[in-house]
């Protein structure tokens, strides 16, 4: 039996690595997505391969893309039962004093704001579907342990600040959203690079386990269907 028959969900990231992965598992569970990304192109490849996929082509980073996204998913759906938060960026540094001065905001419009400003739009497709959950995609290089590491600090702050967001959020929408962050794991991806132990399936696998955990789970932090800690 399929696990998502129906389940009517929105990713960010969908053109490539985990994110793509992503759409062809879940496609297989029968889900139906939205998927954006930049790149056009790559989204009308999947749509074409993928009867429950809808390509939505936008920059996370534009303000304005969330109220444009919610009025797709209202005219398709009418209502939204998981937006996942995928999109990501990362540039290795030694530390803060290698990285350029605007690095570290340019990575809370990707990895935080973006999230948020998506979250805040879609919230009343979310409130309409059943039982609704969100999943942002982090990192263990975000973990409070790892900030002892100094190496690509506006990365690890950036998910550590999208950790702690997220148990806000869960915390806000307690019984009415189910919010998670998740781990996908080291993964050769364009983010994770060559030399990374795993294979971007792996991360579309532990997705599902986190998109198929029960809906009173909320404000943890998942690899797969293993709870870390923050």
């Amino acid at each position: 039996m399929q696990k998502l028959t129906g389940r009517r969900i929105v990713l960010t990231g969908a053109s490539r690595g985990v994110g793509f992965e992503t759409v062809k598992l879940f496609s297989a569970e029968g889900a139906e997505i939205i998927g954006v990304a930049r790149d056009a192109a790559k989204l009308t490849a999947l749509a074409a391969e993928y009867a429950g996929f809808q390509g939505f082509a936008g920059d996370i980073t534009d303000k304005n893309l969330g109220a444009a996204l919610a009025k797709a998913v209202a005219a398709r759906w009418g209502a939204c039962d998981l937006l996942i938060n995928n999109a990501a960026v990362q540039q290795w540094n030694k530390g803060f004093h290698a990285e350029p001065l605007d690095l570290l905001e340019e990575h809370f419009r990707i990895n935080v704001l973006a999230a948020h400003w998506l979250t805040h739009a879609l919230l009343p497709m979310l409130l309409r579907g059943r039982e609704p959950r969100i999943i942002n995609v982090t990192s263990g290089a975000g973990t409070f342990s790892a900030l002892q590491d100094p190496s690509m600090p506006a990365y690890r702050l950036t998910k550590f600040a999208l950790n702690g967001m997220s148990i806000l959020y869960a915390g806000d929408l307690k019984g009415k959203v189910a919010v998670n962050v998740m781990d996908p794991g080291w993964l050769k991806t364009d983010l994770g690079g060559p030399n990374a132990p795993g294979e971007p399936p792996d991360g579309a696998v532990r997705m599902l386990q986190v998109a198929t955990l029960p809906f009173e789970a909320s404000g943890k932090f998942w690899y797969g269907d293993t709870e870390n800690a923050f």
